[in-house]
């Protein structure tokens, strides 16, 4: 009788677990070929799968995302000029025509906020975290050691983010959701890489109906109680170069030579470019200076790529 009440124990204590941790789960066939876990208390993980092959339910966090309607606040270089920022923005259309796989990223480009940023001002960390994001600029510190230190200084709860979802939706940015219309339309395949994390960008991909196998996050580990344990370290997003590395994941994963975008406001879109074969810098957010010079194409409204 003990032996079967003790085993009863140990299935609730893991069926409550999953409920968890569908903050930071993933399923064996996306990205890593390997499960996300919960850190028990004793220190031995509880691996956790999901499976991903169809659109996911609603996320328990967020369900809705609002599109932008109002003009967007910002908080990162300088505001959008598009007359000035804008570069062959007709050309750019009609190389888009041609896209047979399309790559978002995600913060300051498929919607207006850093979620990093946001969740850091959230739990009260706001200026420590801009400090060390300005240090890391400067070229002191790895993409993945930077992204260590902000989470340590942040420490994110499950409590803490279940919360600021809830108060702090992200907002879609305008003409995304026309845009990617359009490209699955023309029978282009739509995926997001983001350096962010995958708690945070879900509900996104689920309100843009992208599959979320078709999305490449960081992912959060939380201990039983639901503090913040770290992050997995071997998700290619979480290291310098590795939305490229991405991208090469895509392509292997289609077995193909399809013709491959990669959108985004930054430093490291741009850098993935190759393995893509185009990049489109996007400013309607945020203008980063070097990117708007390098980058071939540019546009600050994603209503220039609509043809």
């Amino acid at each position: 009788m003990n032996n079967y009440l003790n085993l009863n124990k140990i299935l609730r204590n893991r069926a409550f677990v999953s409920s968890l941790v569908a903050i930071s789960a993933a399923e064996s066939s996306v990205h890593t070929n390997s499960s996300a876990s919960v850190v028990i208390a004793a220190g031995a993980p509880l691996p956790v799968s999901v499976r991903r092959n169809s659109l996911p339910a609603a996320p328990i966090f967020k369900p809705i995302v609002p599109t932008s309607k109002t003009p967007i606040r910002m908080t990162h270089d300088r505001t959008p000029t598009a007359d000035q920022a804008a570069k062959r923005t007709q050309e750019a259309r009609e190389k888009l025509r041609t896209a047979q796989i399309v790559c978002f990223d995600v913060d300051s480009t498929i919607i207006t906020e850093e979620g990093i940023d946001e969740l850091a001002q959230y739990c009260g960390k706001g200026s420590e975290v801009a400090a060390l994001t300005k240090e890391a600029m400067g070229g002191s510190m790895t993409f993945q050691e930077a992204l260590k230190r902000r989470l340590d200084i942040i420490k994110p709860s499950q409590r803490q983010i279940r919360e600021f979802l809830k108060t702090h939706p992200s907002t879609i940015s305008p003409g995304v959701r026309e845009l990617i219309d359009q490209l699955r339309r023309n029978s282009a395949e739509v995926y997001l890489i983001s350096g962010g994390f995958d708690c945070l960008i879900e509900p996104v991909a689920d309100a843009l109906e992208i599959p979320l196998c078709n999305l490449f996050a960081n992912k959060l580990f939380f201990h039983f109680n639901g503090s913040y344990a770290g992050f997995d370290t071997n998700q290619v997003t979480s290291k310098s170069g590795g939305k490229g590395e991405a991208i090469n994941m895509i392509k292997g994963r289609l077995n193909s030579d399809k013709i491959v975008f990669m959108i985004g406001d930054g430093m490291t879109d741009l850098e993935a470019c190759p393995p893509a074969d185009y990049f489109i810098g996007y400013g309607g957010n945020a203008i980063r200076d070097e990117v708007q010079k390098r980058a071939t194409y540019y546009v600050t409204n994603f209503a220039d790529l609509l043809w």
